[in-house]
C-alpha cells in the first residue's frame, strides 16, 4: 500500500487580535497593537500593512480588532475594525 502526499498551494491562515493602538508609523507602513490579558503580561505586536489606507483611519489609543496573516516572522494586517463599545 503506497501513501503519497499531495502538494498544493499554501493557504494563508487568518488570525485575529483585539487591542489598543499604541503607535502608528506611516512611513514604515506599520502599527503596534497592545493586547490586555488578565493575569498575564500585556502582549504588543507590530503589524505591517500593504495598503496604507488601513493606517489612515487609525488613532493612537483606539481599540480595534485586526485580521492578519503571518508571513514568516512578519504579521500582515488585512483588515482593521474599531471595537464598538456596548452601552
Amino acid at each position: 500500500m503506497a501513501l503519497g502526499l499531495v502538494a498544493g498551494p499554501a493557504v494563508a491562515v487568518t488570525h485575529q487580535m483585539t487591542g489598543d493602538v499604541k503607535a502608528i508609523n506611516a512611513e514604515a507602513k506599520t502599527f503596534t497593537l497592545e493586547q490586555h490579558r488578565m493575569l498575564l503580561s500585556n502582549k504588543a505586536r507590530t503589524f505591517s500593512v500593504n495598503d496604507p489606507m488601513l493606517l489612515s483611519n487609525l488613532r493612537t489609543g483606539e481599540r480595534v480588532t485586526v485580521a492578519y496573516e503571518r508571513q514568516g516572522e512578519q504579521l500582515i494586517a488585512r483588515e482593521v475594525h474599531p471595537v464598538v463599545k456596548k452601552k
